[in-house]
């Protein structure tokens, strides 16, 4: 999966060709992952995961159905939204 395949996925990069987790840069990863928290979403800080990429938050999709990952989507699109307003991006 080179970009999560949904209407509200627009702009949001997303990476893992292979296995249960897709990894999705941003510029703040612990406002994200805050942000998702907040939404009922359980997702990881990317820091402990990568040793050269840039900052980034893993999302386990194993068992995500495609109705949820519309709203995961949505949600995303949020929290990426909050971190701006909040830390100025």
């Amino acid at each position: 999966m080179s970009k999560m395949q949904c209407e509200k996925c627009d702009g949001i990069a997303a990476h893992g060709a292979s296995g249960p987790n897709v990894w999705v840069p941003v510029r703040d990863e612990a406002a994200v992952v805050n942000g998702l928290r907040s939404s009922g979403w359980w997702v990881a800080a990317g820091a402990r995961f990568r040793l050269a990429s840039a900052a980034g938050v893993r999302i386990t999709v194993a068992e995500l159905l495609p109705s949820e990952a519309e709203r995961l989507a949505a949600d995303f699109s949020e929290a990426l939204g909050e971190r701006q307003a909040t830390y100025g991006g």
